[in-house]
């Protein structure tokens, strides 16, 4: 009898204690992580002048197959490191910009727009950070959407632009929205033909 006592006894000590337990375990739990810090040192090889040339074509795809463009509209090269990569995942990615009245869901993403407006903030935050300003590059579509850079380094990059809308005679032929790619560059290559766009046009 004692000793069925004793073990009563030890198990609602370790009841005791393991509800004592359980809030600081929660508690230990790692939050959302914090974004990155830019380390310049990830950058040093994009500041130089590189060899190498990149053109390609920037467009939306519209319900309809076709391709919306907007003359003029700039495209962003920018470096990949872990503060960019933050940032492109938080804001491309998974970017919550959705035009109103449209929700931001795995069942109407394909469908959905995000809006141009909140995009551009997106961007602009990003090119509001003057250390990382000299590493960018920056150049405009012409009216076909196409666009070239020259003289680039060596590295793996993200290629953005926020069109605002094409120059189309119907309603889907003029939304805007964010078309992307990315790229390895090796020194000195030229690559051509490369398609940035948006997942729309199931072609990222």
């Amino acid at each position: 009898m004692r000793r069925q006592n004793r073990l009563w006894g030890w198990f609602a000590f370790c009841f005791l204690i393991g509800s004592l337990c359980s809030p600081q375990g929660q508690a230990l739990e790692p939050g959302p992580s914090n974004p990155p810090t830019l380390n310049e040192k990830e950058l040093l090889a994009y500041k130089s002048k590189g060899r190498g040339t990149l053109t390609g074509q920037v467009f939306l795809g519209s319900p309809s197959g076709k391709a919306i463009t907007q003359a003029g509209v700039p495209v962003h090269l920018i470096p990949v490191t872990h503060y960019t990569r933050y940032w492109f995942d938080r804001n491309v990615r998974t970017t919550s910009c959705f035009s109103k009245g449209e929700a931001a869901s795995t069942e109407n993403s394909a469908t959905s727009r995000p809006s141009a407006d909140c995009l551009h903030d997106a961007l602009a935050q990003l090119l509001a950070e003057k250390r990382l300003l000299p590493y960018l590059r920056t150049t405009r579509a012409n009216p076909t959407g196409h666009f070239w850079f020259t003289k680039i380094p060596a590295g793996r990059y993200y290629v953005v632009s926020v069109i605002e809308g094409g120059v189309g005679s119907h309603q889907d032929e003029r939304a805007a929205g964010l078309a992307w790619s990315t790229i390895d560059l090796e020194a000195g290559e030229k690559a051509t033909n490369l398609v940035v766009t948006d997942c729309r046009s199931r072609l990222c």
